[in-house]
């Protein structure tokens, strides 16, 4: 800086001297040429020195890298310009592409190099957790294919033993050669079935296990004698707490009759109470003690977890009774209705619309739940009467063409379920025992009083792998006091969700393959951890979604791909130097013409 101005200075100084002697100069020719001539030279020497320097906009391409997971092909990244980068080992060693590096965490690495502002991911992605660390990045994700295989799968995991492990999902089928799934555990091979078409196809497989405790199915995928896969399905199976329930019943009928026979081996706790007359009633007390049933009452409704009553004998009750099961209901309790005729007879039974469709007269009757595609046998039983279906209803069973059979409906903390299969007996008689368990399992587990819990929990992934992060969730109904969640003998110390103050969290590491155990506040808890192999292909369509998902949301906030950055440019000192050669050419000239 000190060298610029005393460089100005001398030009000034330079510029006085030169000016002076061309004034006190005695030939008074061309005097204002000279002065103008020696100005510039002066002028154009000091430009020389000091160019003139402007600023411009220049376009300038962001500083990018390549991000390389799961799914990337070799041969479709080779080839890409700037940085390969990958946080996956197993795909870092598999591409063995010269120019891939491995770095050992994503966001770490981006903390370290904030010049970088632009990631292109190829592959399936990256998991949801992970995602978040790119919020302020601008993004271009470059998918794979959608992977072969089972990319959904889903299931009951807890169950009780009265209920039947279903499992739902989509097989995403490529070749023409059939591929058959197949559910296979506990030396048996519950369910299974073909996959023909090519595309994405749903599938719904179903089990009943005979035992309690942990179990792990496996799900097979086979095409002819190829195992295209083996996957676990981890199920804990838990004794079912004996609903108590309460049968009411204008008359004793068929339906009745096994319906309490299969009650009482069940080990349910049953009262059945059928009229005989206005005031006379014949009353069953099984796995139960006796007590007065004469008048339904608030006292009685409260120690039962299912009512099920007929329509015709709930009309026949009292305005009080009545009441106190609305109130019954409203405050948990479950109840099962079984209706018959086409018009409401009651309040209770009125929010079930039904209809008379003579399509199936003459016809045997299927049953089938709407989340699966598998129909339960048949019934020889006329069904003339439907329910219709309506806002603030969910159908439970319905028939094969959609007509609903079943269905449930929300009152206060209680559900009321309504059912217009006349006799399911049959299925006994016909030695369909387990279509019979099936059906009333479903009615009664959806409608009975649900059990008071403390602490309701879960595990996100939804499928942990050993050696990565888990998050565990807690519910809990109370805010103030924090859970006490342990693991291999270590406490963990959780966290409180501000917005639901009733939810704590706490992060771990799934460190075992296998089953694996939590303490929650004294009770002890299990989950499964699963391999690096296992579920591939629905991990892979997870990360896809969620990172195509994350990236589309990323748009409407990114900044454009190219940047305009202010530059500084200089002008040529050849625009200086011909005016200075002019000019001490003419000083030089107009000398020697003297």
């Amino acid at each position: 800086m000190e060298f610029k101005y005393i460089a100005i200075g001398l030009c000034l100084i330079l510029a006085a001297f030169l000016s002076l002697k061309e004034w006190q100069r005695a030939n008074k020719a061309r005097k204002i040429w000279r002065l103008l001539a020696s100005s510039v030279a002066v002028l154009c020497f000091a430009l020389f020195i000091f160019p003139i320097s402007y600023q411009v906009k220049r376009p300038e391409r962001p500083h990018e890298i390549n991000l390389l997971s799961t799914g990337a092909i070799k041969d479709s990244v080779k080839n890409l310009k700037g940085r390969l980068l990958t946080s996956d080992a197993r795909l870092f060693q598999s591409l063995k592409v010269p120019k891939l590096n491995l770095i050992a965490d994503l966001p770490y690495f981006l903390k370290s190099q904030p010049e970088i502002n632009q990631l292109n991911i190829y592959g399936y992605g990256l998991n949801a957790d992970e995602l978040p660390a790119l919020r302020d990045y601008r993004l271009s994700f470059h998918p794979s294919a959608i992977p072969e295989g089972l990319i959904s799968v889903s299931w009951n995991s807890r169950l009780k033993s009265s209920e039947t492990l279903v499992i739902q999902g989509i097989y995403k089928q490529e070749g023409t050669v059939p591929v058959k799934l197949l559910l296979q555990g506990l030396g048996e091979n519950p369910d299974s079935l073909i996959i023909k078409t090519k595309g994405e196809n749903t599938f719904s497989l179903k089990g009943r296990p005979r035992q309690t405790g942990q179990a792990v199915y496996h799900l097979i995928a086979l095409r002819g004698k190829d195992t295209l896969a083996k996957e676990p399905v981890p199920v804990e199976v838990q004794p079912a707490m004996p609903l108590k329930i309460l049968l009411l019943a204008a008359h004793p009928d068929f339906e009745y009759k096994f319906l309490k026979n299969w009650l009482f081996e069940k080990q349910y706790p049953l009262i059945f109470r059928s009229r005989i007359s206005k005031d006379k009633y014949s009353t069953d007390f099984l796995n139960k003690e006796n007590t007065n049933v004469s008048k339904i009452n608030a006292s009685l409704l409260n120690k039962m977890d299912l009512l099920l009553i007929d329509e015709e004998e709930l009309a026949a009750l009292s305005a009080e009774e009545l009441t106190s099961i609305r109130r019954a209901v409203d405050s948990g309790l479950g109840l099962v209705l079984r209706i018959t005729g086409l018009k409401a007879t009651t309040v209770i039974s009125k929010p079930f619309g039904r209809y008379e469709s003579p399509e199936l007269k003459n016809k045997t009757l299927t049953v089938q739940l709407p989340e699966q595609n598998r129909p339960f046998g048949p019934l020889p039983s006329e069904q003339a009467v439907f329910l219709r279906t309506s806002e603030g209803a969910q159908p439970v069973l319905i028939e094969k063409t959609g007509k609903v059979l079943v269905d449930s409906r929300i009152s206060g903390m209680g559900k009321v379920t309504a059912t217009v299969v006349p006799a399911t007996y049959h299925w006994l008689l016909n030695g369909r025992k387990e279509d019979y368990s099936d059906f009333w399992s479903t009615l009664l587990t959806r409608t009975a009083r649900k059990a008071a819990s403390e602490a309701s929990w879960s595990i996100d992934p939804a499928i942990p792998v050993h050696r990565e992060r888990i998050n565990i969730t807690v519910d809990l109904q109370d805010q103030q006091k924090a859970p006490l969640i342990s693991r291999n003998g270590l406490r963990l110390s959780p966290l409180q969700n501000i917005a639901l103050p009733f939810q704590w969290q706490v992060s771990s590491w799934a460190t075992e393959q296998g089953w694996n155990k939590v303490n929650l506040n004294g009770r002890t808890a299990s989950f499964y951890v699963y391999g690096d192999q296992d579920w591939k292909q629905q991990r892979n369509m997870a990360k896809l979604k969620a990172t195509s998902a994350f990236v589309k949301g990323q748009e409407n906030i990114a900044n454009p791909l190219e940047t305009n950055v202010l530059i500084t440019k200089k002008v040529s000192i050849w625009w200086f130097f011909f005016p200075f050669l002019m000019a001490v050419t003419f000083l030089w000239y107009e000398t020697k013409m003297l």
